[in-house]
């Protein structure tokens, strides 16, 4: 194959909408109002860098842009034939991503038109290209423009929007027929920014003779030899003829070649040719999920040899793994959701993934090494793509193989019902679902598809009779892709990888207990009770098989917030800072702050807000994942939501701006691989230990009741043991009768890779630490980094490095005595200054 990249020297011209196709003549006569760009592109890019609009992510410029999706946009392109092989027997114009009505022209010639950002455009062009100036030229619109009324009205109209729900400006019911990145429409977390524009890569390339079309790698059994099959699919392009063809398959590790395959004078017939291969690894490397080991990486080279012709497949890294969904009967009708990789169940753990910008297409490589990066230091082992997103780029997937974050991967289905009653939808579906499972399928960070995010659960008459909606064989409203479609395309392609129909989904109705997976909403923040909404305690409750989504909301730091207001008034009462508010923040955080730390939380500083906003989202987040963990049947907790695609008030750890919110540290420390957990239940004292890691755990240490201020320590040796990759209860007796508002029970490890901790009985401000000021001991300088050694003889709550630092630790508690060394990383020369939430 050869390939021409086509991304640079694109310009871009504004037309009226109801200048179609037909209008092109028009548009090549425009001398004038060209933009220049280069892809991938919206069209909102090269607006912003003239200076027509304002960045929508910023302040309230997102209702300054909206006329953008009433207008129509041409793109156009000119490059020299003569770098195009004409000699191959096809040559491709392939369009990686299309957002979202598109019409396609080679030297004024239309080739096709396209309405789905999902899968690539992909046109022979061979016979239309010139020896000279060559021309792409592509007209794109929202797509949302061609939806009728009468077509929302065969779906009831029933599509979530966030304008019922506060979200003024908020929502559009047309997205359902347009298959276009749905959250660009605004939800809960997010502005209206109607995306339109060449989001993906635009290429030419170019075959001769044959064509490998497809490989698809995939473990078949482990042992000291891993038997590894491969299916390699290649295209005779010779309409008429049969041909012989070599083909070879390496595995190559560490520049070493560690299986390979042949097949030599095999018989290639015109079209395609499926061809099986078994390549036999000795003492293979296994890959597994972040903490349960390590993540090596095979290269896979295909090569194939016909007529004179050597094609070679792009090369691509695998690993050697096997999954499988335990969902076997626990008792009675409780069944697990467990995954199952090697063999070994894994609790999974971690957050949920959103596009990283309202304006996608110019997310830069940097944002997924660092959200990748970020996610594995806060010792996630999984990542959940949802649904009302994007199919993320390659380097995403990649990034998620090399650290070992497993994907639970929802089709691009999100709170609504969908037209599947209709062929050209199903067709479109089709080609959607069938393109991205094959592009997905040899990456081993693949742990689970999954049909829809909500869609059974919302729609049905039981769970939600408002909507009016009966389903019926022939009108399915969506469900017919996620009940029949996708189990039969993943059935096809790759039926290694587990399927399940929707999230939540499993039981008697979606969002049971006792089977699959649940978002545990109702009952938390989105409860009409303020009481619910921050209670902590309440995720002790928790009886679910796998908790895929849930949250909590809180501040950024000040110099995101400062940069995502831009110049407006920081007034918490303000329009401006209630559009960078979730919908869902009715008064939730101040209410929390309350209920934890002091009165009045709207009297509070920003600086103020930001530090006390951010230790109740982190106690939410850190009490809730270790709530959910510590249930014996529990197979995962997943939290709402990792990453932003603006700056706001709301669920993430990690803001838009790449900087970490102080909940980022609670997660971190509630999913580490190795750790003890506490709760009181039924007077009784329970412990139990986790340990992710592939060696037995043993700690030494001490247990017992603690008085905050340190004066009163009731102690007792304990050794701790647990099993590689397990989770167990250690302890269990009764809770000692003693003075709770003044002390609990503590746990002091003898390791420094575990945490010391400590049973929370009540609210942060009910219970008595009095004044427990942290000592610094020791400052050692480490490069640019700072080792801080601290200690207090009281309990101290909070404790952080001030300013804008990353950490190994921040906002922690220090028990009585207890001595902590943590990191500042990039402090340089300056002097930490060590502080405690009072």
């Amino acid at each position: 194959m050869k390939k021409l990249c086509l991304n640079e020297n694109w310009q871009l011209h504004e037309a009226p909408l109801k200048w179609g196709k037909e209008y092109k003549s028009q548009i090549d006569r425009q001398t004038d109002g060209w933009y220049d760009c280069s892809l991938p592109a919206d069209v909102r890019m090269p607006l912003i860098e003239a200076g027509v609009i304002k960045d929508p992510v910023l302040s309230d410029y997102c209702r300054e842009s909206e006329w953008i999706e009433d207008r129509s946009w041409w793109f156009r392109k000119t490059f020299d034939g003569s770098a195009v092989c004409m000699e191959d027997d096809i040559v491709e114009l392939v369009l990686e991503g299309l957002d979202t009505r598109s019409d396609i022209f080679i030297n004024g010639q239309f080739i096709g038109c396209h309405r789905n950002v999902h899968y690539p455009f992909v046109y022979d062009v061979k016979d239309l290209l010139v020896p000279g100036e060559n021309e792409i030229m592509v007209r794109v619109t929202s797509g949302l423009e061609e939806v009728a009324e009468e077509d929302l009205a065969e779906l009831d109209h029933a599509v979530c929007l966030e304008s019922n729900n506060g979200g003024e400006f908020r929502g559009d019911g047309r997205r359902s027929f347009v298959r276009r990145p749905q959250y660009t429409v605004g939800w809960d977390w997010g502005p209206k920014v109607i995306t339109i524009g060449i989001t993906g890569n635009v290429c030419l390339r170019s075959y001769k003779t044959i064509a490998i079309r497809e490989v698809h790698l995939h473990t078949e059994k482990l042992g000291e030899t891993a038997r590894v099959h491969a299916m390699v699919n290649i295209e005779d392009l010779c309409f008429i003829s049969s041909k012989s063809c070599d083909v070879t398959v390496q595995m190559v590790r560490e520049g070493a070649v560690c299986a390979e395959a042949k097949l030599e004078k095999q018989l290639l017939t015109s079209g395609y040719n499926y061809l099986d291969l078994e390549l036999e690894v000795k003492n293979p490397c296994l890959w597994w999920p972040n903490g349960y080991g390590e993540q090596p990486l095979y290269e896979v080279r295909v090569c194939a040899a016909c007529g004179g012709e050597t094609e070679e497949y792009p090369a691509f890294s695998f690993g050697i793994r096997t999954i499988q969904l335990d969902t076997s009967v626990i008792a009675g009708e409780d069944r697990n959701f467990i995954l199952v990789v090697n063999g070994k169940p894994i609790y999974c753990k971690g957050g949920n993934w959103v596009p990283n910008d309202f304006i996608y297409a110019r997310v830069p490589d940097e944002k997924y090494h660092v959200l990748t990066d970020e996610a594995a230091e806060a010792n996630f082992n999984m990542i959940r793509v949802w649904g009302g997103g994007l199919y993320e780029r390659d380097l995403f997937y990649e990034l998620c193989d090399q650290k070992g974050l497993l994907l639970w991967h929802d089709f691009m289905f999100a709170c609504s019902t969908y037209p599947d009653h209709q062929q050209w939808f199903r067709d479109e579906m089709r080609q959607e679902l069938d393109y991205q499972t094959k592009r997905l399928r040899n990456h081993c960070c693949m742990g689970l598809y999954c049909g829809t995010n909500e869609v059974h659960w919302i729609f049905n008459s039981i769970d939600n009779p408002r909507w009016g909606i009966e389903f019926s064989y022939e009108h399915q409203y969506g469900l017919r892709i996620a009940n029949l479609m996708a189990k039969e395309i993943i059935r096809n392609n790759c039926p290694q990888i587990p399927y399940w129909n929707s999230s939540p989904y499993g039981g008697d109705l979606p969002n049971d207990d006792t089977v699959g997976d649940v978002h545990r909403w109702h009952n938390a923040l989105m409860s009409k009770k303020m009481e619910e909404r921050i209670e902590a305690k309440d995720y002790d409750t928790i009886e679910s098989k796998f908790v895929s989504e849930y949250g909590f909301i809180g501040p950024c730091c000040r110099k995101s917030t400062e940069e995502y207001m831009d110049g407006a008034s920081m007034d918490r009462e303000g329009n401006i800072w209630h559009m960078h508010s979730n919908v869902f923040e009715k008064g939730t955080v101040n209410a929390a702050i309350e209920k934890n730390y002091l009165d009045h939380p709207e009297t509070l500083s920003l600086d103020e807000y930001i530090l006390y906003g951010g230790m109740v989202h982190g106690l939410m987040y850190g009490y809730s994942l270790e709530a959910i963990r510590f249930k014996e049947h529990c197979g995962g907790g997943l939290f709402w939501m990792y990453n932003d695609a603006w700056g706001e008030v709301g669920w993430t750890i990690i803001d838009y701006y790449l900087r970490r919110k102080i909940p980022f540290y609670a997660v971190k420390r509630a999913l580490a691989h190795q750790k003890f957990t506490m709760r009181a239940a039924d007077g009784q004292l329970v412990l139990q230990g986790a340990n992710d890691y592939p060696e037995d755990l043993e700690v030494s240490g001490k247990i017992g009741y603690v008085s905050f201020d340190g004066k009163v320590k009731e102690l007792r040796d304990i050794v701790l043991k647990v099993p590689a990759g397990e989770r167990i209860y250690l302890l269990k007796e009764k809770l000692p009768e003693r003075d709770y508002a003044a002390g609990t029970v503590m746990l002091y490890t003898d390791s420094d890779a575990v945490d010391n901790i400590w049973l929370r009985t009540d609210d942060m401000r009910q219970l008595n630490f009095g004044p427990n000021p942290v000592r610094t001991v020791e400052v050692r300088q480490e490069g640019e980094d700072k080792l801080v050694t601290v200690t207090a003889d009281g309990f101290a709550h909070g404790v952080y490095a001030k300013g804008d630092y990353d950490c190994s630790d921040c906002y922690f508690d220090l028990l009585p005595g207890e001595v902590k060394t943590f990191r500042i990383k990039g402090i340089g020369g300056k002097e930490p200054v060590i502080k405690q939430v009072k």
